[in-house]
């Protein structure tokens, strides 16, 4: 696949309250674009800035490990599922790939930090399932033959 993020019903509208569905190939750019694309799509339904911007941390930091860890060494740029629904005061996200299982079947726990204790640039590697697991709930992984299977939720902020 050569798009970045597949184009034809990229975001498919789901029943109550909405939902979007994109696939997208295992590259950096591809998770770029996607993230461009699901930032746009929620916006459009009025999440507050602060709730954009852990939607798309959260989402970046989850779909660059898929990027980095799962599709590592492979021969080919593998694909990424994403399904979000969203209500008032939650956005709940299914991820799903075809890469290597993560490590012992289960997952990472992340380098704990303070958020206020942090720097402004943060040293690269380690934080991103802590930053994920501060930012979201409801956190599971599971392995399903040759498919990765990870669901989480991310509680939005009033207004």
């Amino acid at each position: 696949m050569s798009a970045l993020y597949r184009q034809d019903d990229a975001v498919k509208r789901a029943s109550a309250p909405y939902g979007f569905e994109v696939t997208l190939e295992a590259s950096p750019d591809a998770v770029c674009a996607a993230l461009g694309h699901i930032r746009a799509e929620l916006a459009r339904h009025r999440l507050s800035q602060e709730n954009l911007e852990v939607i798309e941390l959260v989402m970046a930091e989850t779909l660059n490990n898929v990027v980095e860890h799962a599709y590592a060494g492979a021969p080919q740029a593998g694909l990424i599922g994403v399904r979000g629904t969203y209500a008032a005061d939650d956005l709940r996200l299914r991820i799903t790939d075809i890469g290597k299982p993560m490590p012992g079947f289960a997952l990472p726990a992340g380098k704990p930090f303070k958020p206020h204790e942090i720097a402004d640039v943060l040293p690269e590697g380690g934080f991103g399932w802590g930053l994920i697991r501060l930012l979201s709930c409801d956190l599971a992984y599971s392995r399903m033959g040759d498919m990765n299977l990870l669901t989480l939720r991310i509680p939005l902020a009033a207004g």
